[in-house]
């Protein structure tokens, strides 16, 4: 940041901080409604007393009856709130914020007791992540995310510390398991819904396309809860095999909360509350607007381009009676790019050398609405069905400039510039039907479901004409003599058009033991572009040893298919097959302490029929490829008490590819042998919060390579090009970084205000992605060590 800015930002901060310590407080409480339910029947429980407990340790207690009740006149501040009841396992939530003038929700999901463990105490979260799957297997309550340090407002940035998940920080993705940021299956409220970041580029530079997008259409505060599965999940869930995330967007609140959120890229504004229109019926909405233009040139990277994204979130839930519910959720998330050639030579302005002369311009529309009805029946039965319809329109291009044909200063509407050289056209629309049913039996638990899209899409990439590249691989077909090679028309352009009629069906039983439990499923896919039709076996085991010690092993099978894109980007590839992954894990969750817990979990995954790239000149790719992908998960957590909680996260792994080409094994593209966070976060008092994790991950495999000089001689302009060899045989530098995060919330009348800083790596540590290469100097590009403050301020209205 230019000192000029942030010695602004200090100074306005400064002078906030000075107003609000001098406006005095209003005296008022708050209140918590709490909703019980049994985890495995989802039927409310009654006579479960709730306790609310002060830091002062004052306690104010309720018992629900219809599986809810009201702890009301609480004191603003922070509670811990614990659920007891005979046959299940107390569940306690260490830190629900009371705040003055406006009830809290709180959801308790309680686990039955095991038969092995109804002597002794044992203690879980309000909520679990599904009790039938892997140790690894984690929840986040809406409190963790919007408090995680480095997430800024973003939620997916808030999962890093996860068993499994990689991320530096530089985009909003995330690596599981040493798979690609593409290859994670996400949910949003039980709707498949993939595009859940912004900027995720198909051209550009390498190192954009490959790692996702930048930023996510989700605030952590706009989510109630994310379940995170790294492997072995139910066969309720396909099409993807690196991790299962489900995102549960809020659905409103008893009493109105109004907020705006400013910083320095944009604004948020959010309300959740009763609807106003339905006395059954809440309200969630979320707008944001994000200009990282202008951003980017208030702290003198206009080099970058201009991003700028939108996001409105609405959902609203009406529960009709006590068996049957509603829900409707609605996401509009624009986005457009442009980096042209005042961009460019913006570099020259900041006093930088030009390193990269991409003219590029994206435009996007997306959009998802979906409806979701569940219906309870019988004692323990369960009936959710969800109707959906998901959009999205994207139109990418990118071209070359040369500001190096022209003197400095040259005014940028006289630099040759070649536009929109190359041409990517990604439409795509879904009707989907989902139905899920759910009851018990002698045995334990049957659960089963159908899923139904239509899909049309409408993809094209054109050419305009020839176009030299200056970074290729060794087997890349070039010009004889020439060090380049040559983008040429009747090579790359490729339409396809199609529509076409996919469904699944799953069936599970899980046995239930007491002290251990079996599920045992199959999924069947029919995918129609690629005319397959798919059986997936999935296990899962688990035992509870002890109250401390928990037991679980999970195996299966897992397909991805092809994505859209790649069907696209050449007529061949029109009856690519899915890739295929069969999922071996074994783990444990040790209770060191009360608040200790210590899981390690080793996995084994085999990969068929994956899908390699046939070179840098087509789109073509092909089945060939298999692997193998090996590791284990270590994470040491101390759960939140006495106002303070840590954990310390370690994952070895070891993903290794062949092409079938003859070059042999490599290690493959995300695979970080070893990587380390740490994080923790404190809650000093009513006001005052801190955060912060320090990440360590070792270098990414990558290629060795050759520069060639003036390659385009003796015509102008002078270009360098670099030839790869060697695929991964050699590691890049590793990443580290710190992220801290402070918050601050005093009430000043009738808002409060909330004053944050969350700094994404504080001292500048290596980002550790792949070396960029420069085709104007020949030099590789060193990854700009950068520190980003993200300030802001947020003010909320209760009534």
């Amino acid at each position: 940041m230019l000192p000029s800015i942030r010695h602004a930002v200090l100074g306005f901060h400064k002078a906030l901080l000075l107003l609000v310590a001098a406006t005095p407080a209003l005296a008022d409480v708050g209140a918590i409604s709490v909703e019980v339910v049994d985890a495995v029947t989802r039927r409310p429980v009654d006579g479960v007393t709730i306790t609310a407990q002060a830091r002062d340790g004052r306690t104010r207690s309720a018992t629900t009856q219809e599986g809810r009740a009201l702890l009301d006149e609480l004191d603003d501040g922070f509670f811990e709130l614990r659920a007891e009841s005979d046959g299940y396992v107390t569940a306690v939530e260490p830190a629900v914020r009371v705040l003055e003038q406006r009830t809290g929700r709180l959801r308790f999901e309680l686990q039955p007791v095991p038969y092995a463990l109804e002597e002794v105490v044992v203690v879980a979260r309000a909520r679990e992540a599904d009790p039938f799957g892997a140790v690894s297997n984690t929840f986040l309550s809406r409190d963790d995310l919007r408090n995680a340090p480095g997430s800024g407002s973003d939620v997916m940035r808030a999962l890093s510390g996860l068993p499994g998940v990689v991320s530096n920080g530089e985009f909003a993705a995330f690596s599981v398991r040493g798979h690609g940021p593409k290859s994670n299956l996400i949910y949003v409220d039980g709707f498949p819904f993939q595009q859940v970041v912004h900027f995720e580029q198909t051209l550009g530079e390498e190192e954009e396309i490959l790692n996702g997008g930048r930023y996510s259409i989700f605030a952590p505060n706009a989510i109630a809860g994310a379940e995170f599965s790294p492997g072995g999940w139910s066969a309720e869930f396909g099409g993807r095999y690196a991790s299962l995330l489900q995102l549960e967007v809020v659905d409103g609140a008893p009493s109105p909360v109004g907020s705006l959120r400013l910083d320095l890229a944009g604004a948020e504004l959010l309300y959740q509350g009763p609807s106003g229109i339905d006395d059954d019926t809440s309200m969630f909405v979320q707008a944001r607007r994000f200009d990282f233009g202008q951003l980017f040139e208030t702290i003198g990277e206009e080099s970058l381009g201009a991003p700028v994204s939108t996001d409105v979130i609405l959902k609203t839930h009406t529960r009709f009676d006590d068996d049957d519910e509603f829900e409707l959720l609605a996401i509009y998330a624009p986005e457009e790019y442009t980096r042209d050639i005042t961009h460019i030579l913006a570099a020259e302005e900041e006093g930088e050398a030009i390193e990269d002369v991409t003219v590029q311009n994206e435009d996007q529309d997306l959009v998802l609405i979906g409806g979701t009805w569940r219906r309870m029946f019988g004692s323990d039965g369960e009936w959710t069905n969800r109707l959906y319809y998901r959009a999205s329109d994207r139109a990418s291009s990118e071209g070359e400039a040369f500001p190096d044909l022209v003197p400095p200063g040259t005014p940028a509407d006289q630099v040759p510039v070649r536009d929109k050289l190359l041409n990517v056209r990604e439409k795509v629309s879904e009707v989907g039907w989902r139905s899920d049913v759910s009851f018990g039996n002698g045995l334990g638990i049957f659960r089963a479901g159908l899923q139904l899209t239509s899909s049309d899409l409408d993809y094209s990439t054109v050419l305009r004409e020839d176009w030299i590249r200056y970074i290729f691989e060794s087997d890349d077909p070039r010009p004889s003599g020439a060090n380049y090679i040559v983008l040429q028309p009747d090579e790359i352009d490729s339409s396809y058009i199609a529509s076409e009629t996919n469904y699944a069906a799953y069936g599970e039983q899980l046995f239930d033991w007491g002290d251990a439990s079996l599920r045992a499923g199959v999924r069947y896919d029919h995918n129609g572009f690629g005319d397959e039709s798919l059986a997936s076996p999935r296990f899962g085991f688990n035992y509870a040893v002890s109250s401390r010690l928990r037991l679980s092993a999970t195996t299966g099978v897992f397909y991805a298919s092809p994505s859209n894109l790649a069907r696209a980007a050449d007529p061949d590839n029109a009856d690519l097959k899915s890739e295929r992954l069969t999922h071996f894990s074994l783990g444990f969750d040790y209770r060191l302490g009360e608040k200790l817990d210590l899981l390690v979990e080793a996995y084994y995954q085999d990969l068929d029929n994956r899908l390699v790239d046939s070179g840098r000149t087509t789109g073509r790719l092909s089945n060939d490829g298999d692997g193998t992908n090996t590791g284990v998960d270590l994470v040491l957590a101390r759960r939140f008490a006495q106002d303070w909680s840590a954990d310390f996260v370690y994952s070895w792994n070891r993903y290794r590819v062949d092409d079938n080409d003859g070059r042999g094994e490599y290690d493959w593209d995300f695979n970080r042998e070893h990587f380390v966070a740490v994080g923790g976060r404190w809650e000093i008092n009513d006001r005052w919060q801190v955060a912060g994790r320090w990440k360590y991950g070792s270098g990414l495999p990558t290629y060795r390579y050759v520069v060639y000089e003036d390659v385009l001689a003796p015509n102008p302009p002078e270009r360098f090009s670099q030839e790869r060899f060697d695929l991964n045989a050699v590691r890049g530098d590793a990443f580290h970084s710190l992220d801290l995060r402070v918050d601050y919330r005093r009430p000043v009348g009738p808002v409060d205000l909330v004053l944050f800083a969350d700094v994404l790596n504080v001292y500048g540590g290596p980002a550790g992605l792949q070396p960029e290469f420069n085709i104007l100097t020949g030099g590789i590009v060193d990854e700009e060590e950068e520190t980003l403050p993200l300030l802001g301020l947020i003010i909320e209205y209760a009534w």
